[in-house]
Formats: C-alpha cells, structure tokens, sequence
C-alpha cells in the first residue's frame, strides 16, 4: 500500500506523517482531534510554510480519503463520550517506518520526520 504514497495529497501525507509518530509512540489508534493536534503543533515547530495549517475539515476529508486508500483504518474507540457517541479513531495499516520512509522523498514532508 505504501507504494500508492505518490497519489496522495500534502494534506493527507501530513496525516501519514503523524499517525507514523503516534504509531510508533504506542498512541494509536489516535481521534481526528489528537492527530490533528499533533499535526499543527509539527507544522508550527518546523520551517515549512508548504501546508500552512490544517483546519478540523482538512482533516477529516484527508482521513476519509486515506480510509477509503485503504492507507489508515477506522475503528470505534471503546469508550464513548456521556451522550453516548465516540470519535471514531485511526491508524496505520502499514509500518510506521515504511510510511516514514515512502515520505522521505517529498522535500515538503521531510522536516516533519525528523
């Protein structure tokens, strides 16, 4: 599946580039708020002005389309929230570091992997 990367959107290998990081730090599967969390903190913290930062929408659309890419998949959290609903969360249907390594070729992504 890492092989497709090429196909993908900056929004969505950002996304990539994230759940690779919580992936590997046990922290998956993550919620769209946690990921996008960690995605503008990264983005703020680097020198890149390519993606500028990702509203709560550019998340969504870039983790159903990864969903759909068969890139991430989707489950339902095990707790749910006092009104009964949960955030549906995310994680990497492929190795973090394959995914990591699949973007390194992207000068846009690249100061996000280190």
């Amino acid at each position: 599946m890492v092989d497709d990367i090429d196909g993908t959107t900056l929004a969505q290998r950002i996304i990539l580039c994230c759940l690779a990081d919580l992936s590997t730090e046990g922290a998956t599967p993550a919620n769209s708020a946690e990921i996008r969390e960690l995605a503008t903190d990264r983005l703020e913290k680097t020198d890149t002005d390519a993606a500028g930062h990702l509203t709560e929408a550019d998340v969504m659309r870039a983790l159903n389309t990864l969903v759909e890419s068969e890139f991430v998949e989707e489950s339902s959290p095990d707790s749910h929230s006092p009104v009964g609903k949960g955030r549906l969360e995310y994680s990497l249907t492929s190795h973090p570091e394959a995914v990591r390594s699949a973007l390194r070729s992207d000068e846009r992504i690249a100061p996000l992997l280190e």
